[in-house]
């Protein structure tokens, strides 16, 4: 069992993230350049084939569909940052590197978080902004009565007011507010999976996360369909599913269910984290 004090003291906690920052500066900084790119060229070629529509099909589609896009590739990217953070666990040498550095395990797991959650989504959202300011600069110059380029995208704030629009978050409806709120927090509730992944699989972490998570998936619809099918009523299930939904006790429930799953899965990555061994990848150990 790891021995190591779970104290926090914020001098060595800098420290240690200064040292997890230094020693892989590399590896970051060519990911923040990859994400960059990447963003910059799927925004100059969504607006190439979006730019030429007019009127309110432009108004439906090419403002707005940028943000979805932008916001469906931050989750993946915070899952595959997050299925990183604990990589020297994959070696003897990796591990008593980490496990007994003079930091506690406490102050190692939260540098971990702070560098691969935390940051990687504030330096996500830097990127996309910078990438879309990218995307103004290099198509102004083309625009036309034909070919329209819009403003720069504020991803700042927050998700918006209709169907389409991410622009102000306080002009939103209770039902729409609430599933906002539910987005946000499984986004951190999936970067807490994937930080449980890498602790418990540190080889190949995204790959057996992905495949644990949706094998327990199509564990429980093979469970439950039967249940249903056998001992339920249908047409009353789906009465009462549209009812649940359209009475907006939905939005209530999935921010609690949300909640819940990003609170037990921090809570295990943290707890087996600070079980781990140097001698052996088992954390029952």
């Amino acid at each position: 069992m790891n021995t190591v004090n779970q104290t926090f003291d914020w001098s060595r906690f800098t420290a240690t993230l200064r040292k997890e920052l230094v020693e892989n500066k590399r590896g970051i900084l060519f990911t923040i350049i990859g994400i960059y790119g990447l963003l910059t060229m799927f925004m100059i070629i969504g607006n190439l084939f979006t730019g030429t529509m007019g009127g309110e099909a432009f108004e439906e589609f090419g403002t707005n569909t940028p943000k979805v896009f932008i916001g469906s590739i931050m989750s993946l990217v915070i899952c595959v940052t997050a299925s990183l953070a604990f990589r020297n666990l994959t070696s003897k040498t990796g591990r008593t590197y980490l496990l007994t550095s003079p930091s506690s395990t406490l102050e190692k797991f939260l540098v971990n978080v702070l560098i691969y959650v935390v940051g990687a989504i504030v330096v996500y959202l830097a990127c996309a902004q910078l990438a879309d300011l990218t995307r103004i600069a290099i198509l102004w110059g083309f625009r036309s009565d034909t070919f329209y380029v819009p403003g720069p995208i504020n991803f700042l704030d927050g998700v918006g007011a209709t169907k389409y629009n991410f622009d102000n978050i306080s002009e939103l409806s209770d039902f729409s507010r609430g599933i906002v709120i539910a987005m946000w927090i499984s986004l951190f509730a999936s970067a807490g999976v994937y930080m449980l992944g890498s602790v418990l699989w540190p080889r190949l972490s995204l790959l057996k996360t992905f495949a644990a998570f949706y094998a327990l998936e199509i564990c429980l619809f093979i469970i439950a369909a039967p249940l249903f099918y056998f001992f339920g009523d249908m047409e009353s299930l789906s009465r009462w599913m549209l009812d649940f939904i359209m009475g907006g006790k939905f939005s209530t429930w999935m921010i609690i269910w949300t909640s819940i799953y990003a609170l037990v899965a921090w809570c295990l990555a943290w707890y087996i984290f600070k079980h781990k061994d140097v001698v052996s990848l088992k954390w029952w150990k």
